[in-house]
């Protein structure tokens, strides 16, 4: 018999163990903010560290030079579970949105876990998932290894994110872009304006007709719709013979997302027929929406309790509106998975910006970072141990 107390107190003490290192990690991150897709000195760090502690480490993976998947397996064949790093920053904010913390705990949470599993089947994985926030090449790169079919056979993926408080299993809406390009015909705005169709009139009309979708939107699919002008004309005395629109649509719901970028576009292409334009729309999904799994949630959320972490009650979570996009919703289209929200913020600390960055170095900060690497940890480890967790899991995800 397996006693998964005692390996979950193994745990614990091996992130204490490394807390100092998982505090350097954490540092040289913010010390050393890097673009996505250009995370070169996070990623030589992160897998120099890795392989140091026994894991294989798979390099460049999918053609994005900073990605990699880091493997540890157990005494046979079993289950593979994966906690997931990223580690790109913010232009001018540096790690405004505390990944150099999401990347310091998945290190710490594979590492601990992995002196844990000398008895159990199965694997553990720390993936390297660069460009987050969507910069350059690799950008939104969990889609691109989504894509490639990475998480087909992962039977199980954790993770957590900085914050303002605690919580385990908050939705996330996916997002879709929709770009109009309306094409007419310049002339004098003054001297011959009837020889001229207006793309900037056309822009307009077919932004004011995507606002009026708003009336009849789902109100239980979390629907968001904005967008910018983005070009509208060269100078004020001249039809504009071109005008771009660039929309984000999103939604909790995946298929009414898909539903509304199709009423979006035709905002676009009735507004264009009613001014006697052209246009050129280009839909395309970005992140998909997160698709929750109880068991996975249930599951990581009492390793949080269970360390006396101020986690929210994970069925209120489940059911708050969600509020931002990540390319991690993709990921829980492919396989069972449950993120996570650690508190190292004051309440009303602005996402993306300085002040979170800076909060991600203060006691409270790091404190966060060592009880949400012990909590992916011992996660890790009970479902390798307990791998009816994992089938419960999959049950869930076929069915929902």
């Amino acid at each position: 018999m397996v006693d998964l107390d005692s390996l979950k107190k193994q745990v614990q003490e091996t992130v204490d163990e490394k807390r100092s290192l998982l505090e350097k990690i954490a540092k040289y991150l913010y010390d050393n903010p890097e673009l996505g897709s250009e995370e070169f000195k996070a990623f030589k760090l992160l897998t120099e560290t890795l392989e140091e502690h026994g894991f294989n480490v798979e390099k460049g993976v999918y053609d994005m030079p900073t990605a990699f998947i880091a493997t540890y397996k157990g005494k046979g064949p079993g289950p593979r579970v994966a906690v997931l790093a990223e580690y790109d920053a913010l232009p001018g904010v540096g790690h405004g949105c505390g990944h150099n913390l999401i990347a310091s705990s998945a290190i710490g949470a594979g590492i601990a876990a992995s002196k844990a599993i000398k008895d159990l089947a199965g694997e553990i994985m720390v993936i390297g998932t660069p460009a987050e926030e969507g910069h350059g090449p690799s950008g939104g790169s969990k889609v691109i290894m989504a894509n490639h079919g990475l998480f087909d056979d992962i039977d199980g993926v954790i993770m957590l994110h900085p914050s303002t408080s605690w919580g385990v299993g908050n939705q996330a809406l996916g997002i879709s872009k929709c770009r109009m390009v309306f094409k007419g015909q310049t002339s004098h705005a003054a001297a011959s304006p009837h020889l001229g169709r207006n793309a900037l009139n056309a822009a307009t009309l077919a932004y004011m007709a995507t606002h009026m979708l708003r009336q009849e939107a789902r109100r239980d699919a979390n629907l968001v719709i904005h967008g910018i002008i983005e070009e509208g004309g060269e100078a004020m005395n001249i039809i504009p013979d071109r005008a771009v629109l660039d929309f984000g649509v999103r939604s909790s719901d995946q298929e009414y997302l898909d539903e509304m970028v199709d009423k979006v576009a035709r905002c676009g292409e009735g507004a264009a027929h009613a001014m006697g334009v052209e246009v050129e729309i280009d839909k395309h999904r970005f992140y998909a929406s997160k698709k929750l799994n109880y068991p996975m949630v249930r599951t990581l959320w009492q390793n949080y309790k269970d360390l006396g972490a101020p986690v929210k009650d994970w069925k209120e979570s489940v059911q708050a509106m969600p509020m931002a996009s990540t390319d991690y919703g993709d990921v829980s289209q492919k396989a069972p998975a449950a993120g996570s929200y650690i508190g190292i913020a004051p309440t009303g600390t602005p996402g993306h910006s300085i002040k979170l960055a800076e909060a991600t170095m203060t006691q409270t900060g790091l404190d966060a970072l060592n009880t949400g690497a012990k909590a992916l940890g011992m996660t890790l480890v009970e479902l390798l141990a307990k791998p009816e967790i994992l089938k419960e899991a999959k049950e869930y995800f076929d069915s929902h």
